[in-house]
């Protein structure tokens, strides 16, 4: 008999009329999953898949990412090819999204959205960008919204309450009004964009007609029943210097929660914190902390009387359980975690291994670099149309040499094919390069992600061997039909003068080696800069030396922001344009993007200028073994994205 022991959490629940079998929400999020392009797109299986695989995984509020009412007037943002439910030929392809969905008991809502306003990014022909109030755009500053006409004003409430009532048609259980992320709406909500001398601008009371106005819309369209949720920005947090106004904070933004509570035109909050210069806050990086988000949402919860649903920053069921309890929220709506284990729900309630999200944000990078949305932890999703993994026609032996989460990946996908797996590992546990990237204290989420990995070898059909450094001839010994070469990538050494003095980043992670006194890293990629930050931590005072225009080069650009956060320490010294000439027992000798030379006093110097992949252990497997595949690092010193997915995809067609 299964046990809840999370209490409220995975308890029945009511938002409005609205009945859910539990509190937990997958939050909206953008995947690139549309066919089309940005001036049409449209519903795809994969996307009825993937939300329809959270629904059998336990969830039970799925919301769509984002959809527009309208793409006449306010066709932007571009980029991420919103799907829009425009007309009523766009019905048929919702309606198949919220069949998938009901059919595993789960409720699905949509986030609807008025479009971006300033956010403008890819022109569109005779279509400018237009806002509350004339304003920079925020991407290309050069270019000004126009002020919205009354007109426009008008056409945009009218078409978002016929969305809402399309989403109706189409079994749609709730409509979630974007109110929050920077978008339009909360462009007229902030005193930063609206400037309005009308109805809709001024005091808290007006900047909120523009919202009460479309909710008065919404209900006429689809009735006084019909469960309305708003997101809304409890804090803008816009950077100095893009306005004349800090934006909303949170003592308006509860304002105008109880202005909509007072018409009774809400049913739930969703509440949001920040905007896109710095996405960070809105989607939070393993580098980033929630208690600016938990603070405030404490403070709104206090004040309203409506169900609070938070947002998007926590995976911990205790956790979510304790807001629950600790009265900060009603509801909690995850994301990332649904992406990485759409099973989340029913392994928790069965206390079985569920998969984290790592917070690293590649999610996030993928769409940003025009990809669609991919996983490091889970290279299925966006494949659950592929349906699951089946059982081979022809076992194989396959034998896994390596147990990072290449090695792990391939050695779990084979063993679910039916195949006779062994792993060999040369450490006494899997983990790989997990098990020194985690040494920062802010990674929890990857020490998750490393015992996860040994659980779930722990618990399959693998065979496991460990501190077994293997040699072509055990691995031959072992007759297998398959090999799987994921033994990672070794430090690379630059021909620097007195080279030998240095100690590598990996014997300082795995401690092997105990740096003293004062230290010099050489290298500022990711893992230069946590190794000066462990250090700095303790107490050394580190420097940082890093040839290229700015450190931390090889981090997503997503990231990159908050990781530098975390260097702003008083014992690290940051050398960037600077080339290391040589290093002596004591000291770095470096020279900068002038020419200008300086001696780096240095009682320990630690080498950390990347990897290289080796494949002379491939290359001999490969003469007398049929099947040899070279994966992970092993083949190109990667990110853990690039191990699991081509692991997963060799893996899962043996």
């Amino acid at each position: 008999m299964k046990k809840n022991f999370y209490g409220q959490l995975l308890r029945p629940y009511q938002i409005g009329k609205m009945k859910l079998k539990n509190r937990l929400c997958m939050a909206p999020m953008d995947y690139y999953f549309f066919e089309g392009d940005e001036n049409e797109s449209r519903m795809t299986q994969r996307l009825v898949k993937t939300f329809e695989a959270r629904a059998r995984g336990g969830c039970g509020l799925i919301f769509t990412s984002c959809v527009q009412a309208e793409r006449e007037i306010m066709p932007y943002p571009r980029a991420l090819m919103f799907s829009a439910i425009d007309t009523d030929d766009r019905i048929k392809e919702f309606a198949a999204v919220a069949d998938a969905v009901h059919a595993y008991g789960a409720k699905m809502g949509c986030e609807l959205t008025m479009g971006s306003g300033r956010y403008y990014d890819i022109p569109a022909e005779g279509k400018p960008p237009i806002a509350p109030s004339e304003c920079q755009t925020q991407y290309t500053p050069e270019i000004r919204a126009r002020a919205m006409t009354q007109e426009e004003i008008n056409h945009m409430i009218t078409t978002f309450a016929q969305g809402v009532g399309r989403l109706k048609k189409a079994g749609f259980d709730a409509v979630l009004i974007m109110g929050g992320g920077g978008y339009l709406i909360n462009q007229f909500l902030s005193p930063a964009w609206n400037k309005r001398t009308d109805k809709y601008g001024g005091s808290v009371e007006k900047r909120t007609t523009f919202l009460l106005e479309t909710v008065e819309a919404i209900k006429k369209e689809v009735g006084n029943d019909y469960p309305i949720i708003i997101s809304l920005n409890m804090d803008d947090l816009l950077p100095e210097g893009v306005s004349d106004h800090k934006g909303l904070v949170i003592d308006e933004v509860i304002q105008i929660a109880q202005i909509l509570e007072a018409h009774d035109y809400v049913d739930a909050f969703a509440m949001r914190i920040g905007n896109y210069y710095n996405q960070e806050y809105i989607i939070p990086s393993t580098y980033m902390d929630n208690h600016l988000y938990r603070e405030n949402i404490a403070k709104f919860k206090a004040a309203v009387t409506k169900p609070v649903i938070y947002e998007n920053k926590v995976q911990d069921p205790s956790e979510m359980q304790r807001l629950l309890e600790n009265n900060i929220c009603d509801m909690v709506s995850m994301g990332r975690g649904w992406i990485a284990d759409p099973d989340w729900a029913i392994k928790t309630v069965n206390g079985e291994n569920v998969r984290p999200c790592l917070r690293c944000n590649m999610c996030l990078d993928s769409l940003w670099s025009a990809k669609r949305c991919a996983c490091a932890v889970n290279p299925s999703h966006g494949f659950e149309f592929e349906g699951p993994i089946t059982t081979a026609v022809k076992k194989k032996k396959v034998v896994v040499v390596g147990g990072g989460p290449a090695g792990c990946t391939a050695a779990l996908t084979a063993a679910q094919r039916g195949h006779d797996v062994t792993l060999i590992e040369k450490d006494g546990e899997v983990g790989g390069k997990i098990q020194l990237i985690c040494k920062p204290d802010y990674k929890a989420h990857e020490i998750a992600y490393k015992n996860y990995l040994k659980r779930a070898i722990d618990e399959s059909d693998v065979k496991l061997i460990v501190n077994k450094a293997a040699d072509v001839t055990y691995v031959e010994s072992l007759n297998p039909d398959v090999v799987f070469v994921a033994i990672g990538a070794v430090p690379f050494i630059p021909p620097i003068e007195g080279v030998e003095n240095v100690m590598l980043a990996d014997d300082v992670l795995n401690g092997r080696k105990k740096p003293k006194g004062t230290v010099s890293v050489i290298g500022g990629g990711m893992v230069g800069c946590e190794i000066a930050y462990c250090l700095a931590k303790q107490g050394h005072a580190v420097n940082i030396i890093e040839m290229q225009e700015r450190i931390l080069m090889d981090a997503s650009f997503v990231t990159v922001e908050s990781q530098l956060a975390k260097l702003e320490l008083p014992e690290i010294t940051i050398y960037d344009h600077t080339t290391v000439c040589g290093v002596t027992a004591s000291s770095v000798n470096v020279k900068n993007e002038k020419g200008d030379k300086k001696i780096l006093a240095s009682d320990t110097v630690i080498l950390a200028v990347g990897y290289v992949g080796t494949s002379d252990f491939y290359n001999a497997l490969n003469e007398d073994v049929r099947e040899v595949y070279q994966i992970g690092d092993n083949r190109r010193a990667r990110k853990i994205l690039n191990a699991t997915h081509e692991a997963y995809r060799i893996a899962r067609s043996l």
